[in-house]
């Protein structure tokens, strides 16, 4: 998985999201209603994983819930803005490709919120494989991407084959940052996590804009 080309992509994605967290998050102040039926699977006492946590609107989202929640994120910027937000929460900086620092087994529940697609596909596969680790015997973990051809996003041509795009984002300086997407469909997305060792409970494509997959570690 370390290669130049992409230890080069998350570089540049913690960079990025460095760069435009205050806008980042000023646009993200609420949990998206369409993902409301996600609470559904979280229980109480569960310990819940955030991956890719943003400025923790998940948590706000989950705060009616006996969980124990934890937020990770490798945008330093944007873990201040979370903790500041939601002090009573556990928000952490993870490193681009190293480990998570928690224990085998840990969590009952992961969440990954418009993370993946930020991956191409060896990346996306050793961060399964980390939280996979991660979570317990029989965990579920819920993974949303973007749904880039079908959704409405900006992407130049959406009849082409081209799996990769660099879609920007705006700070409040006016800077640009262009944003690594892999175009993942929900066969591709489901294989990674199938080969890592994971069940697939659910897929589906929710409201056009979303691909939704629900996974389990398998025993």
């Amino acid at each position: 998985m370390k290669t130049k080309k992409n230890d080069k992509i998350l570089f540049d994605l913690e960079a990025g999201y460095d760069q435009i967290a205050e806008k980042f998050s000023q646009t993200r102040n609420f949990f998206w209603r369409d993902f409301e039926f996600l609470e559904r699977y979280v229980f109480e006492r569960d310990y819940v994983l955030d991956f890719g946590c943003g400025n923790g609107r998940l948590a706000k989202f989950l705060e009616s819930k006996n969980i124990k929640y934890f937020g990770v994120d490798v945008s330093q910027k944007l873990i201040n803005i979370a903790q500041k937000r939601y002090p009573r929460e556990k928000f952490s900086k993870i490193n681009r490709q190293d480990s998570l620092a928690f224990n085998d087994n840990f969590f009952n529940k992961i969440f990954s919120i418009a993370v993946f697609h930020h991956f191409p596909p060896t990346i996306a596969s050793f961060w399964a494989k980390e939280l996979k680790r991660v979570l317990k015997c029989g965990g579920t973990m819920i993974i949303t991407v973007w749904n880039l051809k079908q959704g409405g996003y900006f992407i130049p041509d959406k009849k082409s084959n081209r799996k990769v795009f660099y879609i920007p984002f705006k700070d409040n300086q006016g800077n640009v940052f262009k944003r690594y997407h892999h175009v993942y469909s929900l066969e591709e997305l489901s294989k990674i996590f199938f080969d890592c060792g994971f069940g697939i409970k659910e897929k589906f494509i929710h409201n056009e804009k979303n691909l939704i997959l629900i996974v389990q570690k398998r025993r």
